[in-house]
């Protein structure tokens, strides 16, 4: 299974053995807010012959999955330039946040992929150096990632913009998974310039604009009441997850609960596969209706 090579705040690598359950059948996959785009990944490879569209509303992550998509060996071999050239990754750090919003397509793809190797987890421009991640996350091994998406994101609909026509273009059997700025770690500011992206994000217009599809999605958010009391009239199912944010304002990845959040049933079978995967990895779980997701505020 090829994996992303993208290291990101709050992604979803280490849980897509526990949503590929939860993923209804259908012929169109949508990813409105791609990010580091682990569970797209691993769809494109399990159905290699539907159809898929991945947006993200970040610029210089577009360029990346866009430039990957087109000449990935290039994109590897100039990464890799910029590695064998460096060694004081604290300068290289600097420089690259000078160069913000500079460039062309290329370039802004390699500056995004080095800046998420060397920084803490990922964060590009919102988070800091870590020298550690330099030496052991900006290896050969992480840039040859590069080359396999080539294939994988060959035939797949790459833009950049909101998130909202993504959700709101009519289509057949489509499904939509959204991973969004988590609600109750707005302050840690994670995505985007200064974390502009989270600061700003409008969690109501997504409930709102989540509402008026008939698309199925399934939604991950972090598990709090706000959250929780907005999409009451959905299925939710609560569970824990060992978030990979280990940054300077947050010096110690932390295990936080976390919904799943659907606007479809999720069959009994399906929630029994779950469980035994969600056991298997320690995790806690607790399945929430609709009648009783609002009920649940006091877990």
């Amino acid at each position: 299974m090829i994996k992303s090579p993208l290291r990101f705040p709050g992604g979803k690598s280490r849980a897509v053995a526990q949503i590929l359950p939860l993923v209804p059948d259908f012929e169109e996959y949508r990813e409105p807010m791609v990010g580091g785009g682990s569970l797209f990944l691993a769809l494109k490879q399990k159905f290699p012959l539907r159809r898929y569209w991945i947006n993200d509303i970040n610029y210089d992550l577009y360029c990346f999955w866009k430039v990957a998509q087109e000449c990935p060996d290039a994109l590897a071999d100039a990464v890799h330039k910029v590695r064998q050239s460096t060694t004081d990754g604290r300068a290289l750090f600097y420089r690259l946040l000078e160069q913000y919003g500079q460039g062309s397509e290329f370039e802004r793809a390699v500056r995004f992929f080095v800046l998420n190797r060397i920084t803490f987890s990922g964060t590009v421009d919102s988070g800091g150096y870590s020298e550690q991640a330099f030496h052991d996350r900006f290896t050969h091994s992480a840039v040859e990632r590069i080359r396999p998406l080539g294939n994988l994101l060959r035939g797949v609909k790459i833009t950049c913009g909101d998130y909202a026509p993504v959700v709101q273009q009519e289509g057949e059997s489509v499904f939509i998974y959204l991973d969004p700025p988590y609600y109750s770690v707005a302050e840690s500011r994670l995505y985007g310039r200064r974390g502009e992206l989270h600061l700003n994000f409008d969690h109501e217009r997504l409930r709102r604009i989540l509402g008026q599809t008939s698309h199925k999605w399934l939604l991950t958010y972090d598990e709090c009441d706000y959250i929780r009391e907005r999409y009451a009239d959905y299925t939710q199912l609560r569970w824990t997850l060992q978030y990979g944010m280990n940054n300077y304002k947050q010096p110690r990845a932390r295990p936080g609960k976390e919904l799943f959040i659907a606007n479809y049933d999720i069959e009994g079978a399906t929630t029994r596969q779950l469980t035994l995967i969600l056991e298997r990895s320690g995790a806690v779980y607790d399945v929430l209706s609709r009648r009783n997701a609002e009920s649940a505020s006091n877990p």
